[in-house]
């Protein structure tokens, strides 16, 4: 299964591998083999981590095993596994004994002088390996023990160190120093029909402490003939150990000295690591889609690779980042687009922070997209500097520049001034693009690529979709849906309701039938007087442009598709929101007073017909079914618990075109309490060092007589409602100014 994690372990099989290294191995071990008959060597397979290195190792080893007919014997040691310095000595030196000692009960089945001299140096060989071991870890807890005042925990090592060599010396009798029995021990190597390749792997892993102990074992105290090291190592890594543990300044010239020839890994060919990548990523999707990726889709992931994939350089980057896809694609692959997937997991690979950017980037620029905040130039200028030094190349070909960014993130742009680098305008059709293909520059499904699940600041695509269905099988349950969701705040303040608003955008409406238009427009006259008093009525400070505004937009969006879907449906709809709908406030004062705007019939607003979602006709049927239904008694007794009454009153007034709401306000205001509530409804409101709400001459006067007003006011002065009374003066006072 394609979906299984790679571990990746280095590689044994040859059938695995896809990068040429079995090959490598065939014709570097001849050379290693001719090595191991010479003075010794100290070979340096370099290459950086990831590369390969130990898959090429164990390729090496199999194809060393073959020599070993030819007494040429493979060691394999793994310093960082080694505890201390005498263990290191120890894995040397006692397999070397080992394979003496196998080779003289080998020589002791044969016969002849030639046999036997051959089995003497044997047995000397081995004698002598068995006691320098002891010696040499003697003198390298010394060396540990002058160290360990320089390198922290060294004196632990010496001590141990020390501690086993006093325990040999107890066995072994005091005889030549450890620099004799290397030169007799070099002689004798030199007479064996024998050789030794050790390899010792990892060696970029170990602290500065111990490479110092790895390399010294290596050059001083088992430098000898017929012995050949292959030391695995990254160069920067091994050198900058030295540097620190030897404490001079350049650890590489001292590896210099160390290692005689060197072999660097060869990079991948040109776009085997990319192939590679496209290849398994094509058997990803295939695997957890149920089928093949192909047309628009592959073609974008083609285009991914070529661009992201350039960045990579090891076969354990692809490794990493196809690991990343198959262990979160599955999970979020009706979330997410397959190719922006891909690019952010190849980004977050070879340019980790650029990765960390875009999380930053895109879940501001959610928020912004939805209304719930707002960015200051100087956050813009600090996200375009960082969005520079990620990626300074000004070449529009290049993966490494913002031009390429561009193309599957959003608002970015090249320019010279840092702020507007970022956030910049996009068109309405390419968000809906992005929302529809589920794109990481989608406002609403950016976060799946992230955190496998979607933002808090927006409904979920199944919500969504399923009140996209009301509206075209219920919308009488869709006028409920919507209420309750206008009374949800989310963390902004701001409700779902206006989220849903939001997203009913141009391009949104234009892929919806005829039944869901009709249905959204007539939940719309039966909810948004409930909408218009969540928002805190017509003094809220919530909204920003308003519930009321947003749903006129909606509803003219969709009357005026309907009309070009079909005509005498749409005229249908608009008859029932003037018969039918119960959101009177919202449908007097806000949407058809708004139509009589745009016809012209009041106010100098007109816009030319072809602009108008609705016929002269079909409006002026809507209005005569109005007129009746606001000269109605139970639609009055509305009127004092509306949530915008100042609305309501100049929409009716422009719709009736006569004194009915005049009349109506009159009477309403020979109570006190009524008169001061219908004041209090007239007041306007506007911010400057705070927010005021003040009472204008110009707003009371269509209804009232102005002297009349502040004499009744300057009346009831001290009065049961002189608290109403002293704050209705105020806001007058603050109208002036």
């Amino acid at each position: 299964m394609t979906t299984v994690l790679d571990s990746d372990r280095a590689l044994e099989d040859e059938s695995k591998d896809q990068f040429g290294f079995a090959g490598i191995a065939k014709r570097l071990a001849p050379s290693i083999v001719e090595a191991s008959k010479g003075d010794g060597m100290v070979i340096g397979l370099e290459g950086r981590w990831g590369s390969g290195k130990t898959s090429l190792l164990n390729f090496l080893r199999s194809e060393l095993e073959v020599a070993q007919e030819a007494g040429v014997h493979t060691i394999t040691i793994a310093p960082w596994l080694n505890g201390d310095t005498s263990s290191l000595v120890s894995s040397l030196l006692e397999p070397m004994t080992a394979i003496l000692k196998k080779k003289e009960e080998e020589i002791a089945a044969s016969s002849g002088e030639q046999a036997n001299a051959m089995k003497e140096r044997m047995v000397d060989v081995g004698r002598l390996l068995r006691v320098y071991g002891p010696k040499t870890a003697r003198r390298a807890a010394s060396v540990a023990n002058v160290a360990g005042y320089f390198v922290p925990g060294a004196q632990i090592v010496g001590d141990v160190l020390e501690a086993g060599a006093n325990a040999a010396d107890q066995v072994l009798p005091l005889g030549p120093t450890p620099s004799e029995i290397k030169q007799d021990l070099a002689h004798k190597f030199q007479e064996l029909d024998i050789g030794f390749v050790v390899i010792l792997d990892d060696l970029d892993r170990l602290e500065p402490d111990q490479a110092v102990e790895v390399v010294r074992l290596v050059r001083s105290v088992a430098d000898f003939p017929k012995v050949v090291y292959l030391m695995c190592y990254d160069r920067e890594v091994l050198a900058q150990a030295l540097t620190t543990g030897l404490k001079v300044a350049d650890g590489d010239l001292f590896l210099q000295k160390i290692v005689q020839l060197t072999f660097n890994l060869p990079l991948p060919e040109p776009f085997d690591l990319r192939t590679q990548f496209l290849a398994e990523a094509k058997a990803i999707y295939a695997e957890a889609i149920g089928n093949d990726l192909e047309g628009p889709l592959l073609d974008d992931l083609k285009s991914a690779v070529d661009r992201e994939g350039g960045g990579l350089s090891t076969p354990r980057e692809v490794k990493l980042s196809l690991n990343s896809i198959r262990f979160v694609f599955p999970q979020v692959k009706d979330d997410v687009y397959f190719p922006d997937f891909c690019r952010l997991y190849l980004i977050k690979i070879t340019n980790y922070k650029l990765y960390k950017w875009l999380e930053v980037y895109l879940s501001v620029r959610s928020v912004l997209m939805t209304g719930d905040a707002v960015i200051s130039n100087d956050e813009k200028a600090k996200l375009g500097k960082e969005l520079k030094i990620l990626l300074p190349s000004g070449d529009v070909g290049s993966g490494a520049s913002i031009f390429n960014l561009q193309r599957f993130i959003p608002g970015v742009d090249d320019a010279e001034e840092p702020e507007k680098r970022v956030f910049n305008m996009i068109n309405s059709s390419e968000v809906s693009e992005s929302i529809g293909l589920k794109r990481l520059g989608s406002p609403l499904h950016y976060r799946f690529y992230f955190a496998l699940t979607g933002p808090k600041t927006v409904m979920p695509d199944e919500d969504f979709n399923n009140l996209m269905e009301l509206a075209r099988s219920d919308f009488e349950q869709l006028t409920t849906r919507l209420a309750e969701e206008a009374m949800k705040r989310r963390n902004s303040g701001k409700t779902w309701f206006e989220y849903v608003l939001n997203r009913l955008d141009d391009d949104s409406i234009s892929g919806l039938d005829e039944d869901q238009l009709s249905g959204i427009v007539q939940a719309l006259s039966g909810m948004m007087d409930v909408a218009m008093k969540e928002d805190g009525g017509p003094r809220s400070l919530y909204l920003s442009p308003g519930a009321d505004r947003v749903a006129n937009r909606v509803a003219k969006s969709c009357l005026e598709r309907l009309r070009e879907l079909n005509p005498d449906r749409q005229a249908a709809t608009v008859r029932y929101m003037a018969r039918e709908g119960t959101a009177i406030n919202w449908l007097i004062g806000k949407f058809f007073r708004s139509q009589l705007f745009r016809h012209g019939r009041v106010g100098d607003e007109a816009v030319s017909p072809d602009q108008w979602e609705i016929s002269d006709q079909v409006l002026d049927e809507a209005i005569e079914i109005l007129k009746e239904r606001v000269s109605q008694q139970d639609t009055q007794d509305l009127i004092p618990n509306l949530p915008d009454i100042s609305a309501y009153l100049y929409g009716w007034l422009n719709l009736t075109e006569d004194d009915q709401a005049v009349v109506w306000v009159r009477e309403y205001c020979e109570s006190d309490e009524g008169f001061l509530d219908i004041l209090n409804h007239l007041r306007g409101w506007l911010m400057s060092d705070k927010v005021y709400y003040p009472l204008s001459e110009e707003a009371v006067t269509r209804f009232l007589d102005w002297g009349d007003v502040t004499a009744r006011l300057a009346a009831m002065e001290g009065g049961e409602f002189a608290d109403k009374v002293e704050e209705l003066q105020l806001a007058i006072k603050q109208s002036r100014h």
